[in-house]
């Protein structure tokens, strides 16, 4: 079908683009959801053309064919990838260096669990029931690509099943469309009614929350399959191109401005792009001419390799910014983006002329005895060089890959310093408490009045000293003993470097806390007696800051001085939680701001692998500023 090659090359654009520069495509991600609307219209009129030729479906063929068409190339993937980490991970340990904690360490955890998820096509669940968050991971999972394959290949195992009960049971294909239109429906009604206050890992992975595309798909190849799919052809095809071209200016739309995080993506986002997408073939069946015209040479060359580009593009750009960037994948140099590129292509390439056509031309078993041919000819003695280039380098990626399998470390060394934090957080947690005492007075919330650390904003008139006035002295920093620490992750990695600035600090940090929750935190250890005379918060890594919960927060605290950390990451809801913050800061005398945000947008090294964690300068980064927020706020008092 002409111009399906042209919608895979845009699809596997979209999606690599998003992965290299997610701040300037943030809804790239759908890219994954147009294969999804083509594999569904594909699979199903394949199925259906096959029963209308040979009066019967043969699951054998379809999934000898779909295992020819994936496995070889996947295997590939997944072989020289683990090897090339595996082999960076031993360069680390032959200079002296440990496993456990270094960058290539961390992608080597929990890669045997990915390994066994590809290979058992439940990459996607797996996920899920490991609660792998698919955006906020300690550090990027080498395979995180694998999920949307895996949705596909569970829609091969059980579509033709539905099918061939669809064509025994006689369902006219009208029929059959609507019947694959409302498992889309309640595909995407579940997608919706699911969706967490939180992290949308759940639904985005789930296949059945994430299935409608394919059943999209497969209700638009029903519908051209009918009877009188062709006929009034002077009125069809006008029909098509209004919704086509509606169709791709949604599309760029959501490409170009839905973020992968925002609840509207889950609640119509997707279904939007979805139905987009079906538009859009529909106008390329509908009017065969265009889409030979969208086959051009560059789009078909890089359609029919789009699987491979897909395949490769992660874990090679995973490796490349290991190397280069410090592990930071979504922060990717413009030096990472080139190579990642140049090696994608190149291995697409590779793989398409040399393992993926050979396989899917002559299968698995006549592939090897033409290799077998090339190693010896005809008549002739095997040739050692070919012999030994081949069966070295499979050798090597073998041994190599099987070592990065048996040697992987079983923690990230972001995990090694939030185990580390809970230990210490829970050790001065259970230190004897000082007795509270009486705060000094400070003007009720609501006084319009803040020292904002690190803003540069002019600091209020009434804190100015008469003329003739000798200066008053400088605050000291409040006693650790004096001081409460909630917060989420990102306070818990912190933990050591707040003990050493401060001793004696508290520290009540938790992985995945909610302001919310930290605010029901400090309610507790307020009626407990607990709370000390200085209150820092650092929350919102995790979710948005609702504005009632800040002013339950300002109330519990019951007009102690306060620190607010200015939360900061790659998130939808980022700029509104930072916003919250600053906007309690100017309204609340009690509030002093750490500006944590400022401090990483000046200097993004601080920051661990997952662009969200502090690494250990950052740390003391981190501690510093809370530091200096606790002078400022003892002046206030």
């Amino acid at each position: 079908m002409a111009g399906l090659d042209g919608l895979r090359a845009i699809a596997v654009v979209l999606v690599v683009a998003y992965h290299l520069s997610p701040a300037r495509l943030p809804g790239g991600y759908v890219g994954v959801d147009v294969f999804f609307v083509l594999s569904g219209f594909l699979i199903t009129t394949i199925l259906l053309r096959e029963r209308a030729d040979r009066g019967r479906i043969s699951l054998r063929r379809f999934w000898v064919h779909r295992a020819r068409r994936l496995l070889p190339a996947l295997v590939a993937v997944v072989a020289v990838c683990v090897a090339g980490v595996a082999a960076a991970a031993g360069i680390v340990r032959l200079s002296g260096g440990a496993v456990e904690g270094s960058l290539w360490g961390d992608l080597l955890v929990g890669v045997g669990s990915q390994v066994a998820a590809a290979a058992t096509f439940t990459s996607n669940w797996a996920a899920v029931l490991l609660g792998r968050s698919y955006a906020a991971a300690s550090s990027p999972h080498l395979f995180e690509n694998l999920w949307s394959l895996a949705v596909e290949e569970q829609f091969y195992v059980l579509w033709p099943l539905a099918v061939m009960g669809l064509a025994a049971a006689g369902l006219a294909m009208r029929r059959a469309a609507w019947a694959a239109a409302t498992l889309a429906a309640a595909s995407a009604l579940a997608m919706a009614l699911l969706l967490p206050d939180g992290d949308p890992t759940r639904v985005y992975l789930g296949t059945d929350t994430h299935a409608f595309g394919l059943m999209i798909g497969a209700a638009l190849a029903f519908w051209w399959a009918r009877d009188d799919a062709r006929q009034a052809p002077a009125a069809q095809p006008a029909r098509a191109v209004t919704l086509g071209v509606v169709g791709l200016v949604a599309l760029a739309a959501i490409a170009a401005f839905l973020p992968w995080d925002s609840p509207w993506t889950y609640r119509g986002g997707l279904v939007l792009a979805s139905l987009a997408t079906a538009a859009v073939i529909h106008l390329v069946v509908a009017l065969p001419a265009l889409g030979q015209r969208l086959d051009s040479r560059a789009l078909r060359w890089v359609g029919d390799r789009s699987y491979g580009i897909y395949l490769w593009h992660w874990p090679v750009l995973v490796i490349v910014v290991t190397a280069l960037d410090g592990g930071r994948v979504r922060d990717a140099s413009g030096l990472a983006v080139i190579l990642t590129v140049a090696a994608t292509v190149a291995a697409a390439a590779a793989s398409y002329r040399w393992i993926e056509m050979p396989v899917r031309r002559m299968g698995l078993r006549r592939s090897a005895r033409v290799l077998a041919g090339w190693l010896r000819p005809p008549g002739e003695r095997v040739r050692p060089r070919r012999a030994a280039a081949v069966g070295g380098s499979a050798a090597a990626v073998l041994a190599l890959a099987a070592t990065g399998l048996v040697l992987a470390p079983e923690r990230t060394s972001l995990e090694v310093r939030l185990e580390e934090g809970a230990t210490l957080a829970a050790r001065l947690e259970a230190a004897p408490p000082r007795p509270a005492a009486t705060p000094a007075a400070i003007p009720a919330p609501g006084t319009p009045a803040s020292s904002v650390l690190g803003t540069g904003e002019t600091p209020l008139p009434a804190r100015v000293p008469p003329p003739g006035a000798l200066p008053e002295r400088a605050p000291e920093t409040p006693s650790g003993a004096d001081v409460t620490v909630i917060g989420d992750s990102v306070a818990l990695g912190s933990a050591p470097a707040l003990a050493e600035a401060l001793p004696g600090i508290a520290v009540d940090a938790e992985v995945g806390r909610q302001f919310a929750a930290g605010v029901d935190r400090v309610e507790q250890l307020a009626r407990k007696g607990r709370l000390r005379d200085y209150v820092v918060v650092a929350l919102g890594t995790n979710g948005a800051v609702p504005e009632e919960e800040m002013d339950r927060l300002l109330a519990a605290v019951e007009g102690r001085p306060v620190v607010l950390v200015t939360p900061y990451g790659d998130r939808s809801w980022m700029a509104g939680s930072q916003r919250a913050v600053r906007d309690a800061a100017r309204s609340h005398r009690n509030t002093v701001v750490a500006d944590w945000q400022r401090a990483v947008e000046r200097d993004p090294d601080v920051l661990g692998s997952d662009g969200i964690h502090p690494d250990d300068d950052g740390a003391a980064v981190f501690a510093r500023l809370v530091t200096r927020a606790l002078r400022d706020a003892a002046a206030l008092a």
